[in-house]
C-alpha cells in the first residue's frame, strides 16, 4: 500500500436547488488510499456532493480545494484524474463489454492488445467473463453496473466517485464489487461513495453523515 496523500479539503461546501434540495454547508477532507462513504437520507445532498467533486456544478457557498496530484493541471482530461460511476450507467451500447472497459486505456494511448488484456482481467474479477464479448446493450443492469466499475478501475484513477454502486447487485456480487474497490484503495485510489447500503459502510475507512 502506498502512503496517504491529501487530495481535497472542503469547508462549508453548499449547493441549493430550486426545489429546496441540495447540500447544506458541509466540511470534509479526502486523501488517497481510502474508501469514504457519504451517507444520508434521500434529499440530504449525497448525489449533489458527488456532482460538486466531479466539477459538474459549482457551489453556492463554501470552498472546495483540490490538493496534491488531484490538483495538477489537466488532471481531468483523462479518466486517470477522476473516474465516475453514476447511478445510471452510460455504456456505449454498440460496443462490447470489453471494448467499453478498454476505452479509457485506448484513449490514453495503450495498444488494443494491452488494453483488452487488462480489461478482460477486470471483467473476470467481476464475474463478467462470459459477457466480455457481448454487446453492452445485451447486458442486465447489474452486469452493466459492474462493467462501469471495471471501466473506472482500468486506469487506476486518483479519485473514483461512485453513486450507489451496489444498487443493482445481489449479495454475492456486492461482495465482488467491494473486493475490487478495496484493491483499488490499496493501490492508492480515493473512492468516494454515496450510498445507503450497509455492506459498503461496513468496509469503509470513514463514514461521513449528511443530514438536512
Amino acid at each position: 500500500m502506498t502512503a496517504k496523500v491529501a487530495l481535497a479539503e472542503a469547508t462549508g461546501l453548499a449547493k441549493h436547488w430550486a426545489d429546496n434540495a441540495g447540500l447544506q454547508p458541509f466540511s470534509f477532507e479526502l486523501s488517497s488510499n481510502e474508501l469514504v462513504v457519504f451517507r444520508g437520507r434521500s434529499g440530504s445532498g449525497k448525489s449533489t456532493l458527488l456532482a460538486l467533486l466531479a466539477g459538474w456544478t459549482s457551489p453556492d457557498g463554501g470552498t472546495l480545494v483540490r490538493l496534491g496530484p488531484w490538483a495538477e493541471p489537466g488532471v481531468d482530461r483523462t479518466w486517470k484524474g477522476t473516474a465516475i460511476l453514476p447511478q445510471v450507467i452510460a455504456p456505449i451500447m454498440e460496443l462490447t463489454m470489453i471494448e467499453n472497459v478498454a476505452l479509457p486505456l485506448r484513449l490514453a494511448g495503450a495498444t488494443r492488445e494491452a488494453a483488452d488484456a487488462h480489461a478482460r482481467q477486470l471483467l473476470d474479477r467481476l464475474d463478467l467473463t462470459d459477457e466480455a464479448d457481448r454487446a453492452a446493450s445485451d447486458a442486465s443492469l447489474g452486469q452493466q453496473q459492474r462493467m462501469g466499475l471495471a471501466r473506472a478501475a482500468v486506469v487506476d484513477p486518483i479519485v473514483l466517485l461512485a453513486d450507489e454502486p451496489t444498487s443493482h447487485q445481489d449479495a454475492g456480487h456486492i461482495a465482488t464489487v467491494l473486493q475490487l474497490a478495496r484493491s483499488m484503495v490499496d493501490r492508492g485510489t480515493c473512492i468516494v461513495v454515496a450510498t445507503h447500503d450497509p455492506a459498503v459502510a461496513d468496509v469503509a475507512d470513514r463514514i461521513l453523515e449528511l443530514d438536512r
